[in-house]
């Protein structure tokens, strides 16, 4: 009850703040005559409220519920996969990896042919196939650093590194115009966001979504361990697998459109694990919950010092995550996980 009184009060508050200032109480009297079919003469102040309420802000914080949802699970997936706190598809490299795919689709032309229709689509399958490459890094190299967690983070680092790099090679040989588009993603804005970027982004992390919830029992058998896993019948190897590759599919379903949003991940699933324990079967839904409600405030803070969208949520982002994500590296070096 009191996420949905969040909710409530989050939406009205994001939609309400911008350019375009308009009152908390008037933002949802507005919804509500819309969904009734109320309509406004063109030009009159009450249709470019309308306007601007239903096809500027509302796709916009849908999509931060949604996606911040899903890079919440995502995190909290591959810290229990990795049964590491500092894991989550920004600190593996999985999301340097897909913002990489739409640059190559981007720049160089080069993605997954569905036809016109499906451009989207086929942008999202560039950017889940270049995820999988950090993903497999990762894979590979978990058996041997198993004594080691934090080592498997500065792996994910140094990928990550390595795609920011062929990143930046290919903006420094394409026009003006779309170097602007791909520093956009690499930074994380959801400022280009409209109804048609919800439909594809939200199936798949929604399905991502019902799918960690669907296979919670079997993740807290995991994070037994790899033996004892194996004594009740689970095939951990397989497993982490099919975690990865759901985890890719959500973070490059967003990454396609909104960039690279960092630390929703690592935030929310830490901090519902501290507050919740380990279960999964209650902190998979809560990190939805919470890492929904977190991005929708980090792009309120964002639009509220600049209502112009000068500033990125992926920068107000990475002020909040980075003194996080060195807390954790200090609590982990002391063996508190």
């Amino acid at each position: 009850m009191s996420c949905l009184l969040l909710t409530f009060l989050f939406v009205g508050l994001y939609i309400s703040v911008g350019a375009t200032k308009i009152p908390f109480l008037t933002v949802y009297g507005f919804l509500v005559d819309h969904i009734l079919g109320v309509t406004y003469p063109i030009g009159t102040d009450e249709f470019l409220t309308d306007f601007v309420i239903w096809e500027v802000r509302l796709p916009r914080v849908i999509f931060a519920l949604i996606g911040g949802a899903g890079l919440a699970v995502g995190g909290a997936i591959m810290q229990n996969v990795m049964n590491n706190p500092l894991a989550d598809p920004y600190s593996t490299g999985i999301s340097s990896g897909a913002c990489f795919g739409v640059a190559v689709a981007m720049i160089l032309g080069i993605s997954v042919s569905l036809g016109s229709q499906t451009e989207n689509l086929g942008v999202m399958l560039n950017a889940f196939i270049f995820a999988l490459i950090p993903m497999m890094i990762i894979v590979t190299m978990a058996p041997k650093m198993n004594s080691s967690p934090a080592t498997l983070i500065l792996a994910g680092t140094a990928v990550a590194y390595i795609f920011n790099a062929l990143t930046t090679v290919l903006m420094m040989s394409t026009d003006a115009e779309t170097l602007a588009v791909v520093y956009q993603w690499q930074v994380g804005s959801l400022s280009e966001i409209t109804w048609q970027s919800l439909p594809l982004m939200a199936a798949v992390n929604m399905v991502g979504i019902v799918l960690a919830m669907l296979l919670s029992s079997r993740l807290n058998v995991l994070a037994l361990g790899d033996d004892s896993a194996k004594s009740l019948g689970l095939n951990a190897s397989n497993m982490r697998i099919v975690c990865l590759m759901v985890i890719s599919f959500m973070v490059a379903a967003v990454v396609c459109y909104a960039g690279i949003i960092s630390f929703i991940g690592l935030i929310s699933a830490h901090i519902v694990r501290t507050i919740l324990g380990s279960d999964n079967k209650f902190v998979i839904p809560a990190s939805a919950a919470f890492g929904g409600l977190f991005l929708v405030l980090a792009d309120l803070i964002a639009r509220y010092l600049s209502p112009q969208d000068a500033i990125p949520v992926g920068v107000v982002l990475s002020f909040i995550g980075a003194p996080v994500f060195l807390a954790l590296i200090v609590r982990e070096k002391r063996g508190v996980w």
